[in-house]
């Protein structure tokens, strides 16, 4: 009933126009039947009224109705215009349709068409808003000029112009507005930014989280995200995403990739960007299982599209790195300067999977924690340049410490791993007393290479060429002015000592956050590239540069970093110890 209340008005006026034509449009033979048009449009607007049906096609054809009424009894010369041109008059009404409401802010007629396949939370946003502003403005267009369509002559035959008039603006309504109307709201919902939908419940959130993917940052994305909700909203039910799609069931999924188990009134929260859902995991309000790498993407997927800030890159690497005879490199050697065990180091970490790539393909690996050995300070007497050449003078029994083991080790590897967490932008204070009680490893004497570099001469060139890398992993989400320091003081070694080359460098930057799940797929790659270089070391002489430059790769926004380092230091502020809570790497 309601539907045929909504549409008679297009029936009334396509009847009028078919008694206009044919009495020939002659004014008195038109006037009754503009009066019962007239009527039968006014008796149909009073009965919507009480049936409470609203339709802007409704309110604009009964009111151009109207008007071109009052102008066929009290205006005969517009009234003849308006009995001559009914078809254009009833699309005029459509254009006021589409130009009134946005102008004194009235609900937009294309809202009666595009609201029906989103929920409310969604209809009621800024956004949605702007999305049936730009269908309304299309449907103006259309409008416009189906008026144009219909008063055009196109022959001398009164029949054959009106069949023509009458079905061209008909088919462009039908081939250009239905498809935009269907089609155009899902398109521009992922195109224009906006404001963060507010949802006030989970049922509702969860019904929109289908209608606000964001195809663009779900590209590739294949998961099952299962949910268990306690608390107000008590939810068991699941998403699945998948070729740019998403769907949401009720429900346990047979095999989630991720689960996330929270308080439905803290999830809600977390989704209406009202608590930080970064803060909320480091303090253990919630809790995931599975993938938890999903949740780096969760809040893009289904956030509103916006101006991507490009994340720098990091610079390409340009140092020209040593290369060895394949197959040379036998006897590794590592000197860890670094205080942390095994299950906290991020910097043993990679050295620990660069070695057993090492081994993997024949290499034979010593390994010194400095920190358990004694190693005094270089007190800087040249003993072991002059008095006595090669032997510093805590090489003495009565005062010997364990260098002279240890420099020994390093000077009869193929290849040296130096390895240090950054400490104040370079190495840990034990390695570089280890690295200045080297010394002894070198003549005081000059050379120059054919480089143009000044260098010492090595004291065991018998001992041949040896190569050396670098392992160090930093807070800071940069690599550049932060590894500087420890860069130019390894980089110097390569190029003032004759026979130790540097092959390469691996550094770790945003370190402290590979050990939060989120972030588990990056400390895999690290972990795989690390693995990769050990072994391509030893059988072909040489690491990738790009192996090293992915490593120094953060994958996270500056912005992104902040917040969630911000995050788990305020979690441990004068409240945790560090290394009692912060989860471990291994």
């Amino acid at each position: 009933m309601k539907n045929i209340i909504k549409y008679l008005p297009f029936v009334f006026m396509i009847a009028l126009n078919v008694f206009a034509e044919g009495s020939g449009y002659r004014m008195r033979n038109v006037q009754p039947f503009v009066l019962i048009i007239t009527g039968l449009l006014l008796v149909n607007f009073i009965i919507a009224y009480f049936l409470k049906v609203k339709n802007h096609f409704l309110y604009g054809l009964t009111g151009i109705a109207i008007i071109g009424a009052l102008m066929v009894f009290f205006s005969p010369r517009l009234g003849q215009l308006y009995i001559e041109n009914i078809i254009a008059t009833m699309y005029l009404g459509l254009l006021l349709v589409t130009i009134i409401p946005p102008i004194f802010k009235l609900r937009l007629f294309t809202y009666d068409f595009s609201e029906k396949n989103y929920t409310e939370s969604i209809t009621k946003g800024e956004r949605f808003y702007q999305i049936n502003l730009i269908l309304n403005f299309v449907w103006s267009v259309l409008f416009l000029s189906a008026i144009v369509l219909t008063i055009i002559r196109y022959n001398t035959d009164n029949a054959i112009n009106t069949i023509i008039a009458t079905l061209l603006p008909i088919t462009l309504l039908l081939i250009v507005g239905i498809p935009l109307t269907k089609y155009l709201p899902g398109f521009l919902m992922q195109k224009l930014g906006g404001e963060q939908i507010k949802f006030a419940t989970i049922k509702d959130l969860f019904a929109s989280m289908p209608l606000g993917l964001n195809k663009k940052k779900s590209k590739g994305v294949n998961t099952v995200v299962q949910f268990f909700l306690t608390g107000e909203e008590p939810t068991t039910g699941h998403l699945i995403i998948s070729e740019q799609q998403c769907t949401y069931n009720e429900g346990e999924h047979p095999n989630p990739k991720t689960i996330i188990r929270c308080d439905s009134q803290l999830w809600l929260d977390i989704s209406n960007n009202d608590v930080s859902g970064d803060k909320a995991f480091i303090n253990n309000e919630y809790e995931i299982e599975g993938d938890a790498t999903i949740m780096l993407q969760f809040v893009e997927m289904f956030a509103p599209p916006k101006k991507e800030k490009k994340r720098k890159k990091v610079k390409p690497l340009t140092y020209d790195y040593k290369q060895i005879e394949s197959k040379k490199i036998k006897n590794i050697v590592v000197f860890d300067g670094g205080y942390r065990s095994n299950k906290n180091s991020k910097t043993t970490f990679m050295v620990n999977h660069f070695i057993n790539g090492a081994k993997e393909v024949g290499a034979n690996v010593e390994y010194f924690k400095l920190k358990d050995y004694n190693i005094k300070e270089c007190t800087g007497c040249y003993s072991c340049w002059t008095k006595s050449p090669g032997e510093c003078i805590f090489d003495d029994k009565k005062v010997a410490d364990d260098m002279f083991m240890l420099r020994k080790k390093y000077r009869e590897a193929d290849l040296v791993v130096f390895a240090s967490p950054l400490y104040i932008f370079n190495v840990s204070g034990i390695l570089k007393t280890f690295m200045d009680r080297l010394l002894p490893v070198l003549q005081p004497y000059m050379l120059l290479n054919d480089r143009g570099n000044i260098m010492h001469p090595d004291r065991f060139p018998e001992k041949g060429e040896q190569g050396f890398v670098v392992f160090s992993a930093s807070g800071f989400p940069d690599v550049a002015h932060n590894f500087d320091g420890l860069t130019g003081m390894f980089r110097a070694w390569d190029s003032h000592n004759e026979n130790s080359h540097l092959m390469g460098e691996f550094y770790m930057p945003a370190a402290e956050m590979i050990v939060q799940p989120v972030y588990q797929a990056r400390k895999e790659l690290i972990k795989e590239l690390c693995i990769k270089a050990g072994k391509q070391i030893v059988t072909e002489g040489l690491i990738e540069k790009e192996i090293m430059h992915t490593i120094q790769d953060p994958l996270v926004s500056k912005e992104t970093f902040q917040k969630q380092a911000d995050a788990f230091w305020e979690s441990l502020d004068g409240k945790k110890s560090y290394l009692a809570n912060v989860p471990k790497i291994n």
